[in-house]
C-alpha cells in the first residue's frame, strides 16, 4: 500500500466483506422472524384449542357446582333468598334459619285449631290435639287432663235390674244424660226395643229430669207411661224391656 493510497484490491474485498455480512445478518434475522412466527401461530392455535374447550368445561362446572349443592340445580336457576335478611334458604322452609322470618310457604300452612282449656289455646298446626304447643323455638309442656275438658260432676246412678246388663250400674252427670241403643250414648242399653236415642235425664238446678224421645216403644215411670216428669231417689224406670232404679246422688 502506498502512502495516502488504498489498494484497489483492499476496497473491493472489503465491500466483499460488507455484502457477505449483511446476507447472513438477513438470513439470521429471517431464520429468527420465522421461528417468532411459527410460536406465535402454535400459540395462536393453543388459545383458539382452549377457546373452544372452555364452554364445555364451563358447562360442566355448572352443572357440579350449583347453587345447591343437594338438589342437581344449576347456576342458570337463581336460589330462593331471604325477603328480610335476602340470604339463600331452601323453597320447602317455611321459615328462615338465620333470622327467623316467614318465608312463603308459610302464609299458606292452616291456621291452627282452637282447642278449648288447652295452654295457648290452639293445637299444634298439623298435629292432634295433644301435640306439643310450640311458640317459637321453645316447646312447651301440656296437661292431657285440660284436653278433656271441665270435668262434669256425678250426681247420681241407674241401676240395670234385669236383662244381659243386670247388676251394672251407670253413672248420672251434671247436665244431659242421653239414654238408648246407639254407641254415641252416655248411658248404652242392650236391649233390641230400645230405640238409638231414647231418653235422656237432664240435673239442673238441684233437680232431675226424665223425658222420653218420642221413642217408639215408650217410656214407663213406676209402672206408668210418661214422655217427661220429674225423678226422685229410688224410681224406677222401664225402658222396651229393661228396667232401672234410679239412685240420686242429693
Amino acid at each position: 500500500m502506498i502512502l495516502g493510497f488504498r489498494d484497489p484490491r483492499d476496497i473491493v474485498k472489503g465491500k466483499i466483506d460488507s455484502k457477505i455480512n449483511n446476507a447472513e445478518t438477513d438470513a439470521v434475522n429471517a431464520a429468527r422472524g420465522a421461528v417468532l412466527k411459527t410460536g406465535k401461530a402454535a400459540e395462536g392455535a393453543a388459545k383458539k384449542a382452549a377457546g373452544k374447550d372452555k364452554p364445555e368445561e364451563k358447562e360442566k362446572k355448572s352443572k357440579k357446582m350449583g347453587w345447591w349443592p343437594f338438589g342437581g340445580k344449576t347456576d342458570d336457576a337463581a336460589a330462593p333468598a331471604c325477603p328480610s335478611c335476602n340470604k339463600e334458604v331452601d323453597p320447602s322452609w317455611q321459615a328462615c334459619p338465620y333470622c327467623r322470618a316467614a318465608l312463603g310457604q308459610a302464609a299458606a300452612a292452616p291456621a291452627p285449631v282452637p282447642v278449648p282449656n288447652r295452654p295457648g289455646g290452639a293445637a299444634a298446626p298439623g298435629g292432634p290435639p295433644n301435640m306439643p304447643v310450640i311458640q317459637g323455638d321453645k316447646t312447651m309442656a301440656i296437661d292431657i287432663s285440660q284436653l278433656q275438658g271441665p270435668k262434669r260432676s256425678v250426681v247420681g246412678w241407674l241401676v240395670c235390674m234385669n236383662g244381659n246388663q243386670k247388676g251394672m250400674d251407670f253413672r248420672i252427670f251434671d247436665g244431659v244424660n242421653s239414654i238408648g241403643a246407639a254407641a254415641d250414648c252416655d248411658i248404652v242399653i242392650t236391649d233390641e226395643y230400645l230405640s238409638s236415642k231414647h231418653a235422656i235425664i237432664r240435673y239442673e238446678d238441684g233437680k232431675y229430669e226424665f223425658k222420653d224421645n218420642d221413642s217408639t216403644n215408650g217410656s214407663f215411670l213406676n209402672e206408668k207411661k210418661t214422655t217427661k216428669d220429674e225423678l226422685i231417689d229410688n224410681d224406677t224406670i222401664r225402658l222396651g224391656r229393661t228396667e232401672l232404679r234410679f239412685k240420686a246422688l242429693y
